[in-house]
C-alpha cells in the first residue's frame, strides 16, 4: 500500500514538472542554496545572514569572498555561488523573453478587463486607429474607458490607454472577458478584407452575441451591404451605419452641392472646429413651450444650430407631425425628429441635436 502510494506521488510529480519545467528548475536551485547555506551553518556555527554572506556571488566584493578551512564549508559555498549564478541566469532568461513576447506582441494583452461604463470595440478594421483617437480626444465628453476585443495575434491598437483582450466577438466567453456585461457602449467594426455579405454575416453574429449579453449596452455597428439592415434591425442594434449607403449619398450630394463633403468632415472630427452633440439635460425655462424654429432662433444666439429632437413617441404626435420623417430612436418609445417643417413644440426631457464648438452645460 505504502508503495502505490509512492509511486503514484513519484508520477504525479512527473507530471508536473513536465508541464512546468521552468518552476520545477527554479524550486531544485532553491533547494540546494538552502541545503548548501544550511549545512555552512552547521559547519561554522554561524547564523543565516552571516552563512548568505559567505556565498555571495563575487559581484559584492569582499562579503562574496569569506575565507574558511573547512572543506566542506568551501565545496557548499562553490555550489551555492553556482546555484546563484545559474538562477540570476534563468530569471535573466525569462525577463528577456518576456520582453521580446511584449514587443512582438506590440504591447499589452489583457485576459480579462475590470472596467466599467466603457466602450466596448468588437473587431478591428483599418478605421480602428481613427476612431479610438477620436474617443480619446479631451474634447469628447464624457470621457469613457476604452477595451478592444479582436482575435488577432499582435495588439492592433498603439495606445496604452487602450486596454486590448484577445478573443473572437461572436463568442460569448470573450465578450464577457471583454466586460460586455458593464460597458456603456460596443461598436461593431466590419471586417472589410472579407466579401460583403460574409462581414455582415460575422458582424450580425457579434451583435446578437452582444444584445443577449446585455440589452442595456448602446450597440453601434458597420455593415457594408445596406439591404442587410434589416436583419441587425430584428437583432435590436441601436445604430446601423451602412458603408456603401452613407458613401453613396454623400457622393451624389457633393456632386450636386460642393462643398458638402468638406462640411461633413469638420462636423464629424473632434480636433479643432464645430461638431455634433446630443444636449439631453434640464431645459431653460426659455425654450420650453417654444416652436422648433424658435427655440433654433433662441440657440444660434448662443453661437449653436438646431438640427433635430428627440422626444417621446405618441400617435398624436404623428398626426402632428404626419409630413415630417420620424426614426425610430434607441428606446422604441422615443422618436427623432429632423428640423421639423411642421409645428413642434420644444417640451422638458426632449433630447437636442445641436451643432457648436464645444459641448454645452446649460441650455
Amino acid at each position: 500500500m505504502v508503495e502505490l502510494k509512492f509511486r503514484q506521488f513519484i508520477s504525479s510529480l512527473k507530471r508536473r514538472i513536465i508541464r512546468r519545467p521552468l518552476i520545477s528548475f527554479l524550486c531544485l536551485l532553491g533547494f540546494v542554496y538552502i541545503s548548501a547555506v544550511s549545512v555552512i551553518m552547521v559547519c561554522e556555527g554561524v547564523g543565516f545572514g552571516t552563512a548568505t554572506t559567505m556565498v555571495m556571488p563575487a559581484f559584492l566584493g569582499e562579503l562574496g569572498m569569506v575565507q574558511s578551512r573547512s572543506l566542506i564549508t568551501q565545496i557548499s559555498i562553490l555550489i551555492a555561488l553556482f546555484v546563484s549564478i545559474a538562477f540570476l541566469a534563468v530569471k535573466t532568461a525569462k525577463v528577456t523573453s518576456l520582453l521580446v513576447e511584449f514587443c512582438r506582441k506590440g504591447g499589452s494583452i489583457v485576459k480579462n478587463s475590470s472596467l466599467s461604463n466603457h466602450i466596448l470595440i468588437c473587431g478591428w478594421n483599418f478605421q480602428g486607429d481613427r476612431i479610438v483617437s477620436e474617443l480619446l480626444r479631451s474634447e469628447v465628453k464624457p470621457r469613457r474607458e476604452i477595451v478592444v476585443l479582436a482575435n488577432c495575434e499582435t495588439r492592433p491598437v498603439k495606445d496604452e490607454q487602450v486596454e486590448f483582450v484577445k478573443g473572437d466577438p461572436t463568442q460569448d466567453e470573450a465578450l464577457i472577458r471583454a466586460g460586455i456585461k458593464r460597458a456603456r457602449s460596443a461598436i461593431v467594426l466590419s471586417d472589410l478584407t472579407k466579401p460583403a455579405n460574409e462581414a455582415d454575416s460575422e458582424a450580425l453574429m457579434i451583435i446578437l452575441a452582444v444584445e443577449s449579453l446585455n440589452r442595456e449596452v448602446h450597440s453601434c455597428v458597420q455593415i457594408v451591404n445596406s439591404s442587410n439592415k434589416i436583419h441587425f434591425e430584428r437583432a435590436h442594434a441601436d445604430e446601423i451605419i451602412c458603408l456603401d449607403q452613407l458613401g453613396g449619398n454623400l457622393v451624389v450630394a457633393s456632386a450636386l452641392n460642393p462643398g458638402i463633403s468638406k462640411v461633413v468632415s469638420e462636423l464629424l472630427t473632434f480636433d479643432s472646429g464645430s461638431e455634433f452633440y446630443r444636449y439631453q439635460e434640464t431645459l431653460s425655462e426659455d425654450l420650453i413651450g417654444k416652436e422648433f424654429f424658435q427655440a433654433a432662433q433662441i440657440l444660434a444666439r448662443k453661437r449653436m444650430l438646431l438640427l433635430g429632437v428627440e422626444t417621446n413617441d405618441s400617435e398624436e404626435l404623428r398626426q402632428q407631425l404626419s409630413g415630417d420623417i420620424l426614426h425610430l430612436a434607441e428606446s422604441e418609445d422615443r422618436i427623432v425628429i429632423v428640423n421639423p417643417q411642421n409645428k413642434y413644440e420644444i417640451c422638458q426631457g426632449d433630447a437636442l441635436f445641436i451643432i457648436a464648438e464645444s459641448a454645452p452645460n446649460k441650455l
